[in-house]
């Protein structure tokens, strides 16, 4: 799963329902920067074992791991835990502890479809200089 996507996806766990539209960015460092229409951004940084830290603009964080099997675990600072996996086909699942969850498709085309189970929906693209937005 793309860094953004996944910028996204921690973000609404933290702030359910805020991102509406997002923009990402990477830097040639691979850290991510999202910004929401509404003024919230995160950023994620990875570290050198893979780790990811991803911190917004309000004060919450979210860490980051994943196991050899590729399967994804983050904790928030507000106590939320969201477990991810991907299948061969390269879809995702991603639930938290609060009886939330997310699914992700990815086209040919690289764009990535992300249903939650209240019905939400968010489509994110790419450009060809590695920045998306997700609407």
């Amino acid at each position: 799963m793309k860094k953004f996507a996944l910028a996204l996806l921690l973000a609404a766990t933290l702030a359910p329902n805020a991102y509406a539209q997002t923009r990402c960015s990477s830097d040639s460092f691979g850290n991510t920067t999202c910004r929401g229409s509404d003024g919230r951004v995160v950023r994620s940084t990875t570290d050198s074992f893979g780790n990811s830290t991803f911190r917004d603009n309000q004060g919450n964080t979210v860490r980051g791991t994943t196991d050899s099997f590729g399967n994804s675990t983050f904790r928030g600072s507000n106590g939320n835990t969201v477990r991810g996996t991907t299948d061969s086909f390269g879809n995702s699942t991603f639930r938290d502890n609060q009886g939330n969850m997310v699914r992700g498709t990815t086209d040919s085309f690289g764009n990535s479809t992300y249903r939650d189970n209240h019905g939400n929906t968010t489509r994110c693209t790419s450009d060809s200089f590695g920045n998306s937005t997700c609407r």
